[in-house]
């Protein structure tokens, strides 16, 4: 799997989610929130016999502490299972269709959200929540 190209794709989805103001594929040394991006990476190499890789991503999404009923109602949207603000939904796209990154990977599934807790990005801390995206693809 060109791992570049699979966190560079995932954060293209969840720059679709609709309240996500930006997404980026890798860990930002700053955040203007609402703000989304692809955190640590586990690989399992050769989860089956034919070679097939097991990628894990994080996928982060913060908001502002600034008024924090308000900041942790905003991440109970991004959580919902379906919906414009569903960080689920956008990743995965409709149920029974593949979502393959364009060709990046063979399929991909969310598996869990975890959080609302606080995240500190520099000096500043942020509200927010992890979803865990179990991606299966092949060695380039």
């Amino acid at each position: 799997m060109d791992l570049e190209l699979v966190t560079t794709r995932l954060a293209e989805l969840l720059a679709g989610v609709d309240g996500i103001l930006r997404a980026d594929a890798f860990v930002p040394d700053s955040v203007s929130v609402p703000h989304a991006y692809v955190t640590e990476l586990t690989l399992d190499y050769d989860q089956t016999y034919g070679g097939l890789d097991l990628l894990t991503a994080g996928c982060r999404v913060l908001v502002s502490r600034a008024d924090d009923k308000a900041g942790q109602a905003l991440l109970k949207k991004f959580m919902k299972r379906s919906g414009p603000t569903s960080v689920k939904y956008g990743i995965e796209g409709d149920p029974g269709v593949p979502q393959t990154l364009g060709g990046a990977c063979h399929d991909l599934h969310v598996t869990r959200v975890q959080g609302h807790r606080a995240y500190q990005v520099g000096t500043d801390w942020f509200y927010g929540a992890e979803w865990t995206v179990r991606i299966v693809g092949e060695e380039d």
